[in-house]
């Protein structure tokens, strides 16, 4: 059994990150996340040469209060539920899902292209058929 070093249970304060520049394009590309926690950091750092995810847990007394980028404000002063920590098929640590409020996943960090990329998850709604009465879904 692996030791738990992740907040669980402990609520999200506040999020730092430090932007990566080079690339162009819309997605976000990161060199640094920090979660702050009550009495605990964690960081996320890419690791350039194998596209991993260094994952640094630190014990803390100072935390800057309430500050967070856009696509984490919702999660501010939430609870962290769960965290899963994703390994490729080739042995590679290149994700790490957080899971605030609920057990489900919230935010999913990945390592690609030596940077870390920020994915929201969100459940998948039932469709309603407005003008059919299909219950199910057929392949013919």
């Amino acid at each position: 059994m692996v030791k738990n070093e992740f907040p669980i249970g402990q609520t999200l304060i506040a999020v730092s990150i430090v932007e990566y520049q080079e690339f162009g394009g819309k997605e976000l590309c990161l060199d640094q996340v920090k979660l702050f926690f009550n009495n605990q950091t964690v960081t996320l750092l890419p690791i350039v040469d194998t596209d991993e995810i260094e994952i640094i847990n630190e014990t803390t007394t100072a935390t800057p209060v309430g500050t967070a980028p856009y696509w984490c404000q919702s999660f501010v002063g939430k609870q962290l539920m769960a965290v899963w920590v994703c390994e490729n098929n080739q042995g590679y640590r290149d994700q790490v899902v957080f899971a605030f409020e609920r057990l489900n996943p919230s935010l999913i960090f990945v390592a690609e292209g030596s940077v870390i990329k920020i994915f929201y998850t969100e459940p998948v709604d039932r469709i309603k058929a407005d003008k059919t009465n299909l219950k199910y879904s057929q392949v013919s």
